[in-house]
């Protein structure tokens, strides 16, 4: 199975179904080692192990015969365009599932049985993704700095990376300062970051941490980062805890921390660190981790002496390690924006309630609700920070941002100040002291751009720009101007002139200010030789409709058209309209732009025909 949770759920199912005749055991990185000797053991009965893929190549299971494959697992990836680490359930390469089916057959012949067609199995990928197309490789690239391979995009690598991973791994060694931002090559605290055995972060973190005098704290984050996870999500041990770390609100670390030393404290009692939801063999191997990095940074010359917790200092080293995890909460709920344009959810179990934090762990993870599955960026283990350490640790990543825009909630167009690190905004200040002319402009492209409207934007004012335009065409002596996309957008804005509000545009007279874009004489060529209405014989006035790709046209009524007797022509008979002929009833019966032929061939049938329907109209 893919991970603990479809685990759990197979063997309660299991369990149910098949009763007392097989025994039934989970087998994951996260039991007690009890648990794990169970079930590698032997028994009386049929046994059936329910594994993660931590059974596909490190142990062997005496006797078994059968494999069940579901064919998917949870991999790890590394996305080096967001910079986030996901953990999806994948289909497993061909290679992945022959180690899985050797499991059977060890010991005695065997079987597999697997949960997908042959068809579907010879189309996966005959191998796993190198880890080094998937995962992040900011420890590599600083080892290749150190080796004097400045240029890393041009090193030959036997298993080219992603260039986006490469990128955002020279960006974080940057932001740590083991590189240098001119030269891209390696720093002295980059060489003395390369001494500890832990990612970039982390031993920047233990340098900065000799600088504020906690270096034996910031051990002992780094060692409870580097295993499996120490604390179970049960409610009544997250209860539990809170009786015993009170009300911890600064950092998720020092939740941790607490409880490491409490399990430390109890000798890593299994029933102890049961009650308090920790893992105690986890937080066994914290230990030997912790011990380690201390004498690393004992060798280093770091000061490792205990010393009281300066929560501020720890505060300020995790900042230093995860300022490219920076987020901010939007309006107090668990949603935030983080640098570099990413938005995620702090995890519900975090103690965290400032506005402004940094997360060590970045994660999509997949969530399941009934038959829907979504993608959800969760940041896990998250630390609170203060925006005068920002200026005081990164002053050349702040800059004061003003914009002008609309906005949607206040309609009108305002003045935005924003002080950003980096590309996150922290503040913003609105005022609504805008020069008449950006304001203008500003209105005229949400008019353009179709997310407000002029209420006397009507078809009579698109109908004018199109007789303007087909006479440029139709008559080209007349010079007139040819009225664009670019001058509907200046008329536009001399619709809006005057004011940033939008109240004040939406009513304002529009066809006056579109005609004033032509002389007194141009608009009286445009009334004459491209006209909006024509007369007919017997006196109507009908209106003509333009377009831009057709010929004018008009509707009327047959009894309204005798006396034409060939057709209608506008621009100086240089155009001839085109005629919608329509029954008494307005209902259409014939287009044409040749009344003659109309009248010879088509009209004599129409005229039988409708002249028995409507026996009171005139018919000649």
């Amino acid at each position: 199975m893919p991970g603990t949770y479809e685990i759990a759920r197979t063997v309660r199912e299991a369990s149910e179904t098949l009763g007392s005749e097989f025994a039934v055991f989970p087998l994951h990185g996260e039991l007690m080692p009890k648990d794990q000797d169970a079930a590698v053991a032997r028994y009386d009965r049929r046994k059936i192990v329910v594994a993660t893929n931590v059974a596909e190549t490190s142990l062997t299971i005496d006797g078994v015969r059968l494999v069940i494959d579901s064919g998917l697992a949870r991999i790890p990836r590394y996305d080096p365009y967001r910079g986030i680490n996901t953990l999806l359930i994948e289909k497993i390469s061909r290679a992945a599932a022959d180690q899985r089916a050797g499991r059977a057959g060890r010991t005695a012949p065997g079987y597999c049985l697997r949960l997908w067609t042959a068809h579907e199995h010879h189309a996966r990928a005959a191998h796993e993704i190198p880890e080094v197309k998937r995962l992040d490789l900011t420890e590599v690239v600083l080892t290749l700095k150190a080796s004097g391979v400045s240029d890393v995009s041009k090193f030959y690598w036997l298993e080219s990376p992603d260039p986006h991973a490469v990128q955002r791994a020279e960006t974080l060694l940057t932001d740590l300062g083991a590189v240098d931002p001119k030269s891209a090559a390696i720093t002295t605290t980059g060489r003395r970051m390369l001494q500890f055995p832990l990612h970039p972060r982390y031993a920047r973190m233990l340098l900065a941490a000799q600088e504020h005098g906690c270096v034996r704290a910031v051990a002992s984050i780094a060692a409870l980062t580097q295993g499996r996870d120490l604390l179970r999500r049960d409610k009544q041990q997250v209860d539990a805890r809170e009786e015993l770390i009170g009300a911890e609100t600064e950092s998720d670390f020092f939740v941790l921390m607490r409880m490491w030393e409490e399990a430390e404290r109890c000798g890593y009692n299994l029933d102890r660190c049961r009650r308090l939801g920790v893992n105690g063999q986890a937080a066994r191997q914290v230990q030997s981790v912790f011990e380690q990095f201390l004498r690393v940074a004992g060798e280093e010359g770091l000061d490792v002496r205990d010393q009281p917790l300066v929560r501020e200092a720890v505060q300020r080293c995790l900042l230093v390690g995860f300022s490219d995890h920076l987020a901010r909460r939007l309006n107090g709920s668990p949603r935030c924006e983080l640098v570099h344009n990413r938005r995620g959810s702090l995890a519900r179990d975090s103690v965290v309630d400032a506005a402004l934090f940094v997360a060590s762990e970045i994660r999509e993870v997949e969530s399941a609700r009934g038959r829907e599955r979504n993608l959800n960026v969760v940041l896990n283990l998250a630390t609170a920070v203060k925006q005068e350490w920002l200026r005081e640790l990164f002053p050349a990543d702040f800059r004061e941002v003003q914009t002008m825009s609309f906005d949607p909630a206040l309609k009108r167009v305002v003045t935005r100040t924003e002080i950003r690190f980096r590309d996150l905004v922290l503040e913003e200040k609105l005022s609504q002291d805008i020069p008449s002319d950006q304001a203008a402009k500003i209105l005229a492209g949400e008019v353009v751009a179709g997310r407000l409207s002029l209420d006397n934007w009507t078809d009579a004012v698109e109908q004018w720009i199109l007789r303007v335009n087909r006479l440029h065409e139709w008559m080209p002596d007349l010079e007139l101007p040819l009225i664009t996309d670019g001058d509907r957008a200046s008329i536009i804005e001399h619709i809006c002139h005057g004011t940033a509000r939008y109240s004040e545009i939406k009513n304002r007279a529009v066809l006056p200010v579109v005609k004033s874009w032509l002389s007194q004489q141009q608009q009286k060529w445009v009334d004459e030789y491209a006209p909006e209405r024509v007369q007919l014989p017997n006196g109507r006035m009908v209106k003509v409709a333009y377009t831009a790709d057709a010929p004018p046209l008009i509707a009327a009524r047959i009894q309204d058209l005798y006396g034409i007797k060939e057709g209608l022509w506008i621009a100086q008979r240089r155009v001839l309209v085109r005629i919608q002929v329509l029954a008494p009833s307005n209902r259409p019966v014939q287009v044409t732009d040749n009344l003659s032929l109309f009248w010879r061939e088509t009209y004599p049938k129409l005229k039988t025909q409708l002249q028995r329907r409507y026996p009171k109209h005139e018919w000649r």
